[in-house]
């Protein structure tokens, strides 16, 4: 399914952090940015704070409880062994194995969430603009929500040296 969009191209990338504000203020639908680097400014305007650190930490808290539980059963009531004089149970020796399997556990479940979150897989074919994105260009992709001629006289308003309309496909660009 394609849908159109309108490509805004800059040469600075403080016109485009103000054309980016200026279009936030006004609603309008911004797909992407894409850039030869970065600009924190730029990252800071365009996306909302990640829930992941939370998760991560209700799977680590999962993840020791689980472990620890696991070892509890496994040392204590499944197969208990006395060896050396030292009590069935022993913490100190359990927090390193605690540690190592909280991390273990957190970053692989953190991964595959931020990986399931950005649709990223195995395979995905990657959508570029323009092969100028890499050089010393600016690409604005905004969704046709507004008026069409609204977005280029605002896109020209900023500075766009140009302003492609296009169709895209919609699961090349999410």
């Amino acid at each position: 399914m394609n849908s159109k969009h309108t490509i805004g191209v800059f040469d600075d990338e403080d016109k485009l952090v103000k054309a980016i504000k200026y279009l936030k203020s006004k609603h309008a639908n911004i797909k992407d940015v894409f850039g030869p680097s970065t600009n924190h400014e730029l990252i800071k305007s365009l996306t909302t704070e990640s829930r992941l650190p939370y998760l991560a930490v209700l799977v680590a808290a999962a993840t020791i409880a689980a472990t620890f539980a696991f070892l509890y059963y496994t040392s204590v009531i499944d197969y208990p062994l006395r060896y050396g004089g030292k009590p069935l149970f022993s913490f100190p020796p359990m927090v390193v194995i605690l540690f190592l399997v909280t991390i273990l556990v957190t970053g692989g479940v953190s991964v595959m969430l931020f990986l399931g979150r950005t649709q990223l897989f195995p395979g995905k074919k990657a959508w570029i603009p323009d092969p100028r994105v890499s050089d010393d260009r600016f690409y604005l992709v905004m969704d046709q929500n507004f008026n069409p001629e609204e977005i280029i006289r605002w896109l020209r308003e900023f500075g766009a040296l140009e302003i492609i309309e296009t169709d895209i496909e919609k699961s090349s660009i999410s």
